[in-house]
Formats: structure tokens, sequence, C-alpha cells
């Protein structure tokens, strides 16, 4: 129950508790010194109404010794000193025998004297007087008559006891002061009700219980007021960040003119507010502009990637042109053998040399379409080799711009996470109100560093690139030299097997110089085959250099496929940074 208690109380509002406690600190005091005083006055009174009672019967007793001292100086007789004492006391005895109460005596509204032997017979009363009361009980037994009698017997003293109040049953507590008269042996008694004092109590009682109304009304005025001053720019400001914690940072400042804690609250609050806008907006802004980057990467590297693939493709024609040219060069040496030993045959046997140059002839004209052939081929293989030197070009050229890209990418990333470290030292500044902005700052700081770990690994990945575009570029000048190469030699072979074609043309009209040509051609043969050789090689070299660039060429496919990921990765977090940006609104 205790527990459920301190959980209401500090649910209460900020100016609700304030209110609670200053009138606390405002009642409670009232209440103390009211009661206090009080508690002095009734005690004072009480001191008051039994020195006046004490006083009343040492009067009376003074009374009576005068009296007394008249009676043994013969002046007056025992029994008119009695009765004079008694007139003095109460009255002249009433025809009723009732006495009055004498109102010059100030024994309060209801008190009176009476007067009682040691019996308890009353010997002077208004009403009762010549009575016996020694058996009087008071409504809860108790035997009052005999403790006045006792206390005056002890030298004197007081004795309270409960007694109806005049014309009524309604009882009320009484006060009686007795002394013992030595002189007659009577006990002079004077007694009232308490109430009949209290009359000065009650005014004090009732001055307290109207200071304490004013006190209240002006001090919970005067506490609503400040209640008021102290709590409702702590009410705008727990508003304000509850919007912000919603993400709403839209709505103007909050306007305090005191210069006091509070009004110190509310300013930093503002410039929290501020800065959370201007921290949104940026953040909003790096995610545009990093959401374009991302789109703009995506898009080259798509390009970059259909260019690998059409040099892939060109490179496999390639191979494929080398094999059958290959193919060809091993026909051609073939029939260059064979054409060596026709010429052998031609200087062993004149006999047959129309009809050996007739086959010859039919040889060479062979010889010569396929030398044209390797020609048109080799020509192929230069142009091939050249685009595929420009799309390598352009392939570093592309790499480097998507470099340049990943460094504005790690540049923004640096930004975001400086951002992101600044948001973390104002909430902290903050303090309690700046706790759920600091997840947010903290989130946004782990996308930074994700965003510039992947620019980095991008940066890594181009530069690998850049390295085997560097390296298929220098192949592709060896391999176009190679095919330069290649295509001088074909065409001496071009040239070689005209000369052949003219010469075994020759050899029917002039069989005479049989032995002459033969020995031309021979040396012809040779460098033919010199170059055949050459042309072998060089279309081997210029086999392995397609393979390497095509071995090149896949890598570099398979390197854009994965700079393509980083990207839709970017693209990714690019889009949570918008999404993350856009809880935000600033206006």
């Amino acid at each position: 129950m205790e527990k459920t208690k301190a959980k209401g109380m500090f649910k209460l509002t900020i100016k609700r508790k304030l209110l609670f406690v200053t009138s606390l600190l405002l009642i409670v005091p009232i209440l103390i010194l009211g009661g206090v005083t009080y508690q002095v006055a009734s005690k004072e009174t009480s001191s008051l109404i039994e020195t006046g009672l004490k006083n009343n019967v040492r009067m009376a007793e003074e009374m009576l010794e005068s009296l007394d001292k008249a009676v043994r100086n013969g002046t007056m007789t025992r029994e008119d000193a009695e009765e004079n004492f008694r007139v003095f006391l109460l009255g002249e005895k009433q025809a009723d025998n009732t006495r009055p109460i004498n109102k010059k005596i100030d024994l309060g509204e209801s008190g009176y004297f009476y007067v009682l032997d040691e019996k308890g017979t009353l010997l002077a009363h208004p009403l009762l007087e010549g009575e016996n009361i020694w058996d009087k009980q008071t409504a809860d037994g108790t035997y009052y008559i005999r403790d006045v009698i006792k206390s005056a017997q002890n030298g004197g003293g007081f004795t309270y006891y409960d007694w109806p109040l005049p014309e009524s049953s309604k009882e009320a507590r009484k006060i009686v002061y007795a002394e013992n008269a030595n002189s007659w042996g009577w006990v002079i008694t004077a007694g009232s009700y308490l109430q009949d004092y209290n009359s000065g109590q009650q005014g004090i009682l009732n001055s307290m219980i109207i200071t304490l109304g004013a006190c209240m009304v002006i001090g919970l005025t005067v506490l609503t007021l400040f209640a008021l001053h102290i709590s409702r720019p702590v009410v705008r400001v727990s508003r304000m960040a509850e919007r912000m914690a919603e993400g709403d940072l839209t709505g103007d400042s909050i306007v305090v003119t005191g210069k006091d804690e509070v009004g110190q609250l509310t300013s930093s609050f503002n410039r929290l507010l501020h800065n959370l806008r201007e921290l949104a907006g940026n953040q909003l802004l790096s995610a545009n502009v990093l959401a374009a980057s991302s789109s703009s990467l995506s898009s080259v590297i798509v390009d970059s990637v259909r260019a690998a693939q059409q040099t892939s493709d060109s490179l496999s024609e390639l191979a494929v042109n080398h094999e059958v040219q290959a193919g060809s060069i091993e026909e051609t040496s073939k029939a260059m053998e064979e054409m060596t030993a026709g010429i052998g045959r031609i200087a062993f046997s004149a006999t047959t040399t129309f009809e050996s140059s007739a086959a010859m002839l039919q040889e060479a004209e062979e010889g010569n379409q396929l030398i044209i052939r390797s020609s048109e081929q080799m020509a192929t293989i230069s142009s091939t080799v050249g685009n595929m030197s420009t799309v390598v070009a352009h392939l570093g050229q592309r790499s480097q711009q998507i470099g340049d890209i990943a460094s504005t990418i790690r540049d923004i990333s640096g930004q975001t996470n400086l951002l992101a470290l600044n948001a973390s030292i104002e909430a902290a500044r903050a303090g309690e109100h700046g706790k759920g902005f600091s997840v947010v700052a903290s989130e946004i700081r782990k996308l930074a560093e994700r965003s510039n770990e992947s620019a980095n690994q991008v940066t890594e990945l181009i530069e690998t690139i850049l390295k085997d575009i560097a390296a298929a570029d220098e192949s592709m000048r060896n391999g176009e030299l190679e095919v330069t190469a290649g295509t001088a030699s074909i065409g001496r072979s071009g040239e070689a097997f005209t000369r052949i074609l003219e010469s075994t043309r020759n050899v029917v009209i002039q069989a005479e110089e049989v032995s002459a040509v033969a020995e031309q051609m021979s040396a012809s043969a040779q460098q033919v085959a010199a170059s055949l050789q050459q042309m072998e090689s060089v279309s081997s070299n210029s086999a392995l250099a397609s393979t390497t660039i095509s071995a090149s060429t896949e890598e570099h496919l398979a390197s854009m496929e994965e700079i393509s990921s980083s990207a839709k990765q970017l693209n990714e977090m690019s889009d949570k940074m918008k999404q993350l940006a856009n809880r935000f609104k600033i206006g």
C-alpha cells in the first residue's frame, strides 16, 4: 500500500508537487505555532483561574478574621459576624431561604462562594444553605465534597470534577479552591466552571483559525503563481521533447523571459532543437547525395560490365581466328615442303619440267589464295586488337571515375561521422533529455562507418582493376606489335608467292631456263619456309596473348560484378539513411 501511494505521488505533475510541498511548509508551521500558542494560553488561563480563586478565598478568609477579631473585641456578636460574612460572600438571605450570588466578586459567570463545616454541612450557599452534602457524588461516583474538605484541611488546595451546568443537564469541568479558616473551623470554598474563563482562549483560537485561513488563501495564491511560473516552461519543454522523440522537429522555439535555471534550461533546449534540425537536414542531404552517387556508380558499372562482355566476346572470336590461321599456316608449310620436293625433282629430271611446273602453278595459286586470306585475317586481328585497346583504355577511365565516386562517398561518410559525433556531444550536454537522440546519433555514426568501409573496399577493388587493365593494355600493345609484324611477314610471303607464281608460269614457257629458275625457286622456297615459321611463331604468340587477355577480361568482369554488388549494398545503405533521416520532420 505504501509503495502504491509513493508511485501515485511521483505521478503528480511538477506544479502539483510544488503546491503540495510548499503548502505543507506553509500550513504545518502555522498549525504548530497555533497549537503551541493555544496550549500556552490554556496553561496561563488555568494559572490565572487558580490564582483568582485562591486570592478570593484568602480575601474571604481575611474578612472572616476581621469579623472574628470584632467578636473577640466585643463589638459584635458571633451570630452577627457570621451573618455579615454570609452577606459579604453572597448577599442577604431571601424569603425562600436562598441567597443571591454577589456579582461584585468576579468568580466567573456561574461561580460563587459556599462555606462548609468539617462534616459537610453547608453554612453558606446560594440554594442549599443548612443542608449536609457530605455524601454528594458526581456522575462517575466521586465524593467531591469529601475531597474539597480534605484539601482544605491539608492547607488549602484545588479540586476538579464534572458537574451539571445551571439549568441544564450537560456537565462541564468545575474547579474549586478551599481553605480552612481555623478561627471558626469553617471551610471557605470558591468554585466556578472552567468554561467561564475560556473566552480568551476561544478568542485566541478564533484568531488563529482566521489567521491560518488568510495565510492559506494568500499563500496558496502566491504559491500557485510561483508553481505556474516554474511548471509552465518545464511542461512546454516536456511536450516538445515528446514531439522530438517521435521525430517531429517542427514548431517554434519555446519563449521564456526568465533568466533563472528554468530559463537557462529552456534556452539550452532551444539550441538542442536547432542543432537537431540542422543535423537531420544535413543527414537527409547526405543521404540524397549518397543515393545519387550510388545510382551513378551502378550506371557506370553496368556500362563497364557490358564493355567487358563485348571485349570477352571479341577475344573469343580472336582466339578462333588464331586457330584458323594456325591451320592455314600449317597447310601452307606442307605446300612449301611439297614445292621444295618438286624443285628437287625439276633439278633431277628436266623432262618432267612442264608437268611439274603445271602442278606447281596450281599449288602456287592455292598458296597465293591462302596468303591473301591470311593477310585479310591479320588485318582483322589488327583491327580487333586496336578496338580492344580502346575498350581497355575506356575501362581504365571508367574505373578512375568509380575511384573518384568512392572517394566522394568516403568524404561524405567522414562528414556524416563528424556530424554524428557533434550530435552525441550535444545529446550528452542535454543530460536526461538527450538520451533518446544519443541512440539515433550512434546509429548514424555506425552507418557512416559502414559507408566508409564499403567506400574503402570499392577503392581497393578499383585499384586492383586499374592494375589488371594496365597489364591488359600492355599485353594488347605487345599483341598489336606482333600482329603488325605478322601482317608484314604475310605481306612478304604474298609477294614471294607472287614471284613463285610468276616463276612457275615462266617455267612453262621457258623450260630451257629450268636449272636457273630451279635454283632461284629453291632460294625463294627457303625464304618462304622461314616466313612461314615466323608466321607460325607470331600466330602462337597471338593465341597466347589472346588467352591471357581473355583471362584478364574474365577477372575484370568478376571484379566488376563484385563492384556492382558493393554498389547495390551502397544503394541499400543510402536508402536506410534516407529512411532514418525522413523520420525527422524539420519543416
